[in-house]
């Protein structure tokens, strides 16, 4: 974020190096925050109104209350578009416990800190859209026992260091398998692959942030008619993908022609192995769509076609 750039901190519009929480705050001393990130199509929020629906679930269970209101939120968003000149932008709504006290019972959680930032959105490298990404699969095991890994939680060191390693190994992003071997999610993505025709998608209940893109995602297949199941899925089932993407509110709908050193593709035909398949495409351009329709204008970048 640029310094001539402003933010909102607890009420205040300041620049970024004029920003100060509680030295007490319970996000900085214990982790305990959420947040949501979200993308502007021409100036307006895509699906704002569910970013926030989650935020609050989120809020009422960890006991992180947001006192703004969600039109007070909207209306915050608007201000930093205008005073930073940004219309096509990248969004994170920050909620913390507030000041840390002695006592952490639910009735005594004082009103959470709010933090909003707006900067200019930086898209993925076009290259991943039109000749498809590599994926690496973690070692790091996502525990779906854990309360907090259905929630987007500021406590994110794990799957920093995950994504750092997939980096490393010149990948675009790490899968994260469950304690019982099942697939859960990537380290900012959730994952989908097509088999038979098939959309297929891990259950929440294997361990993973039910992402704002990925019901999109879930709600474009019907409406194009591709069949769509949430199921466990193994290591062999993505073996087996002739097809497999990674969704979330920036990255959109990004296809994956590699994990590791498999090809992903129908095996019956070499030609379309390790490309972007059709019903990526299809979903992909019916995102575009439905970001055009919710927001008044079409969407940057995307899946080449």
């Amino acid at each position: 974020m640029d310094a001539s750039e402003r933010m909102y901190v607890a009420g205040k519009y300041v620049a970024p190096a004029e920003a100060t929480v509680s030295a007490l705050d319970a996000g900085l001393l214990l982790g305990a925050g959420l947040f949501e990130t979200l993308r502007t199509y021409g100036g307006t929020p895509f699906r704002l109104a569910r970013h926030l629906a989650r935020l609050r679930v989120s809020g009422r269970f960890f006991r992180i209350f947001v006192g703004e209101k969600d039109s007070e939120i909207a209306a915050i968003i608007a201000r930093l578009l205008e005073v930073n000149g940004l219309r096509d932008a990248r969004l994170r709504i920050t909620a913390t416990r507030g000041p840390l006290t002695e006592e952490l019972e639910d009735d005594l959680a004082p009103r959470a800190t709010l933090l909003v930032t707006a900067g200019p959105m930086t898209p993925y490298s076009p290259e991943f859209y039109q000749y498809g990404a590599t994926v690496v699969v973690s070692d790091i095991r996502t525990n779906e026992t854990d309360p907090a890994t259905f929630h987007k939680t500021t406590a994110y060191m794990t799957n920093l260091l995950v994504l750092r390693d997939a980096h490393r190994a010149k990948a675009a992003e790490a899968l994260r398998f469950n304690t019982r071997n099942r697939l859960a999610e990537g380290t900012v993505s959730n994952v989908f692959l097509v088999r038979e025709g098939r959309l297929l998608t891990p259950p929440v209940e294997d361990g993973l942030l039910a992402g704002v893109t990925r019901a999109a995602v879930l709600e474009l297949a019907a409406r194009v008619g591709v069949p769509a199941e949430q199921q466990s899925i193994t290591i062999n089932d993505l073996l087996e993908a002739e097809e497999l993407f990674l969704t979330n509110s920036i990255m959109e709908i990004m296809p994956v022609v590699r994990f590791e050193q498999h090809e992903v593709g129908p095996k019956d035909d070499a030609a379309a192995r390790g490309k972007p398949g059709p019903v990526t495409h299809r979903l992909a351009e019916a995102y575009k769509e439905l970001v055009a329709r919710e927001t008044g204008a079409a969407p940057d970048g995307g899946l080449a076609v």
